[in-house]
């Protein structure tokens, strides 16, 4: 019996999104509100982009992932919102 299941699609990050990556973690780091959360989010979102089937690059998959309310708390989405460029969107949770 054949057990085929289909293959992920491979991903590979452009040089700009692991230095976009190791810059927002060092920042990150230094925020005394909220950057550790953003730090742990950032990391599902980079989990998440690699298990995905979406065929979008990963700035795109995180700016859409913190857009759908991702973040854990409003400090970590503020910070994420920053980091992404999504600074005058408004925040998902307060849509009513």
């Amino acid at each position: 019996m054949n057990n085929v299941t289909a293959a992920l699609p491979r991903r590979s990050m452009m040089q700009v999104e692991q230095r976009f990556l190791r810059i927002a973690g060092e920042e990150l780091a230094k925020v005394q509100l909220g950057g550790a959360v953003a730090m742990a989010n950032l990391l599902d979102i980079v989990a998440s982009w690699h298990g995905s089937r979406a065929q979008v690059g990963f700035h795109e998959f995180g700016r859409q992932w913190i857009q759908e309310g991702g973040a854990t708390s409003r400090a970590a989405d503020k910070l994420l919102r920053d980091l992404f460029g999504l600074n005058n969107e408004p925040d998902p949770r307060k849509a009513a």
